[in-house]
């Protein structure tokens, strides 16, 4: 176990970046707000993950300038479980040095280090302690709208609008390789949980597979109607893929097969209500047959722009995924029956983005230019 406090970092389209440190805030709110996974002081600062960040990024178009502790309301569900007290925030760093908006911002799997990338083409690496930009990434000839780390914090993986996925040295900025991934711009990239494949999506409607070490694609996957592709994300475990499109549908898609592990750890399951137990050892590589829908999350409203959406599995027995929406709210699915949980209501524009914490029950959110605010959603 890892020490330290709750951070949530959130991005802008006035090019500047934010680390907020919500830990005594988060503490407080669930404190006064009633009973909460959280219980003390203690669960906040020793996380049971290396890393105790969760980040918050913010898309094309959105800006935002606070942040808060908020309450929700949960329309669709009898039971109420994301709330809290509202409070306002002040940010604990605020990063400088895009001449252009940021799309999009991720920690580093050991929680050192942040990445942004931006419309002016560049990515930059800069310390979460400190604030200081030690690496600028240059190569992409267009917008760079996505990014992520590898889970060993050596490379750097991202999605521009010049339709390549790149990969980068985290240590000297170089680029390593690049994938002429897409016939449209790259609208995101992840890693999947031991940085052997890396999964694009794009504006093409296609989601692919590629294999890390040979730039090889491995699989390509796309819906009926061939939507575009606003978010991709590898499951925890790495046998899953989910995939927001701008038809308002979230799609979780089987891409891979069990080799090796214990068979211990997270549990996730199809769309027959299979679990399959992969979590922190079992490991997944890709099925090249596979590829199929095991389920598709609707309800959210998203057919302008690219949302994020995220996999909540800190408490096993209310695993979610979380989606932004262009209705202002943030919408928390049944993982397994996908059924609408929970609908956060607070902002006051289209929410594109959000991220949950990997070993909290919290959500980070980020609205549009007529919300600029970043909330923080916590159990009560």
């Amino acid at each position: 176990k890892t020490a330290g406090p709750v951070l949530c970092a959130s991005a802008s389209a006035d090019g500047s970046a934010k680390v907020w440190d919500i830990t005594q805030h988060l503490l407080d709110a669930t404190t006064n707000g009633g009973s909460s996974g959280i219980r003390d002081k203690k669960d906040l600062n020793e996380p049971p993950s290396s890393s105790s960040s969760s980040s918050s990024a913010s898309k094309k178009k959105k800006q935002q300038q606070i942040a808060a502790i908020t309450s929700s309301t949960g329309t669709n569900h009898p039971a109420s479980f994301f709330a809290s007290v509202a409070t306002r925030l002040d940010p604990k760093l605020s990063l400088f040095g895009h001449n252009r908006g940021i799309n999009d911002v991720t920690w580093s799997p050991t929680g050192s280090y942040l990445a942004t990338a931006s419309d002016d083409k560049t990515l930059r690496l800069w310390s979460a302690e400190t604030g200081d930009a030690y690496v600028e990434f240059r190569g992409h000839t267009n917008f760079v709208f996505s990014c992520r780390f590898n889970p060993q914090s050596n490379l750097l993986v991202s999605g521009s609008f010049d339709e390549t996925v790149k990969l980068w040295d985290v240590r000297c900025g170089e680029c390593v390789a690049t994938l002429p991934a897409h016939s449209n711009p790259v609208t995101g990239v992840d890693f999947n949980r031991d940085g052997t494949c890396i999964v694009s999506g794009s504006y093409d409607g296609l989601v692919r597979i590629w294999d890390t070490a040979t730039g090889e694609c491995l699989k390509t996957v796309y819906a009926e109607g061939n939507p575009p592709v606003g978010g991709v994300r590898f499951s925890p475990n790495g046998k899953f893929v989910l995939s927001g499109t701008l038809d308002s549908k979230l799609r979780l898609y089987e891409v891979s097969g069990r080799y090796g592990g214990d068979g211990g750890g997270t549990t996730f399951g199809n769309s027959n209500g299979i679990h399959h137990r992969g979590g922190l050892h079992g490991q997944y590589r890709p099925n090249l047959r596979g590829g199929k829908c095991a389920k598709t999350y609707a309800g959210h409203d998203n057919t302008k722009f690219c949302a994020f959406a995220t996999f909540l599995t800190a408490n096993p027995r209310r695993q979610c995924v979380v989606s932004g929406s262009e209705d202002g709210n943030v919408y928390l699915y049944d993982l397994q029956s996908r059924l609408v949980k929970q609908t956060l209501e607070g902002h006051h524009d289209a929410v594109l983005a959000v991220d949950a914490h990997d070993s909290l029950e919290l959500i980070g959110s980020g609205g549009m230019a007529n919300d600029k605010l970043v909330r923080f959603w916590a159990p009560v």
